[in-house]
């Protein structure tokens, strides 16, 4: 399996953050992720996952938390 499989793979199995859009791009072992989140828990939460995934070199985090529409 590759980095980018194994990340992805890695992020559905968290029950919260399946249910998020989040692209994962990698470059040799360099992953990237991409996306709106809800809060910076869950930027934190997609981050450790990401760093423990298989191949994972080097995580660069491009997750924005979702503004508050009050």
């Amino acid at each position: 399996m590759d980095v980018t499989a194994n990340v992805k793979m890695a992020l559905m199995n968290d029950p919260i953050l399946r249910a998020l859009n989040i692209e994962v791009i990698t470059n040799k072992g360099d992953v990237r992720l991409i996306g709106i989140v809800d809060s910076q828990s869950q930027i934190d939460s997609a981050m450790l996952i990401a760093k423990g995934a298989e191949g994972t070199h080097a995580i660069h985090d491009e997750l924005t938390v979702k503004r508050s529409s009050l």
